[in-house]
């Protein structure tokens, strides 16, 4: 659960020199998929306590948070991902931000943003990938601290859970694709290893950005053919000359 001991560490660890880069460039991508979005309701949960996209067009913007912070915006929501207080249907897109490698049942939380968002309404899911550089430096690291701690999921088991929710993937985007070292020195030498993953187009980057769309059924209503009901008549016989006297 994303508790106020797992916002901390997040907290801190992007306010280092690694954190920052990282969220630089998530905020960027980010922003380019919202830019392309209209509406009147735009949600955002994330590990962080100000996190804030400016070029879309949609009205409003509400943040979610399962603890009540001092210096918290009017616009903030206290609330359980797996038990939101909107309503079915009614929310443009929504913003996942690590909510789901920090979550105890992703499953459900995915469940519970599909029954929110709007048909055809987006969500924009950013995620650590296992499989990459990131994944080896977690299996080498004690899962206490910030980004170790997280979930990991791989994108291919999150599109599986994606189609049992009812959302379909339209877009995916793999970025960092550096070593994850804190020295700026050696993320520095070992640059070139990195350019030459992210050249072959190799889904290896270190985080990955979804962009997903809830898709709704359309049922086409289908006419009744009325057939017309043969009635038989009787054939009409001449009268006979009896029959005219």
């Amino acid at each position: 659960m994303l508790d106020n001991q797992s916002r901390q560490l997040f907290q801190d660890w992007y306010d280092t020199e690694l954190g920052q880069r990282l969220l630089n460039e998530e905020h960027d991508h980010v922003e380019r998929e919202l830019d392309n979005m209209v509406g009147y309701y735009l949600v955002q949960q994330s590990p962080l306590r100000e996190i804030a996209f400016h070029h879309h067009r949609i009205r409003e913007t509400i943040a979610l948070s399962p603890v009540l912070e001092l210096g918290a915006s009017h616009a903030t929501v206290v609330a359980s991902m797996s038990e939101l207080p909107l309503e079915s249907d009614g929310i443009d897109a929504i913003v996942l931000h690590h909510t789901l490698d920090l979550s105890e049942d992703p499953h459900r939380d995915l469940h519970e943003v599909a029954r929110t968002l709007l048909p055809s309404g987006k969500l924009i899911i950013i995620g650590f990938n296992p499989f990459s550089f990131w994944g080896i430096r977690r299996s080498f690291s004690k899962r206490v601290r910030a980004p170790w701690a997280a979930r990991f999921i791989s994108h291919r088991r999150l599109e599986d859970w994606l189609k049992v929710a009812g959302l379909t993937l339209e877009n995916i985007e793999f970025i960092d694709y550096d070593m994850p070292f804190k020295s700026s020195k050696w993320r520095q030498r070992t640059d070139w290893l990195g350019r030459g993953v992210k050249a072959l187009k190799l889904p290896l980057g270190g985080v990955y950005i979804m962009t997903v769309t809830k898709q709704t059924r359309r049922y086409i209503p289908i006419k009744p053919r009325w057939k017309a009901t043969k009635v038989r008549v009787p054939p009409l016989t001449k009268p006979t000359i009896k029959e005219i006297k």
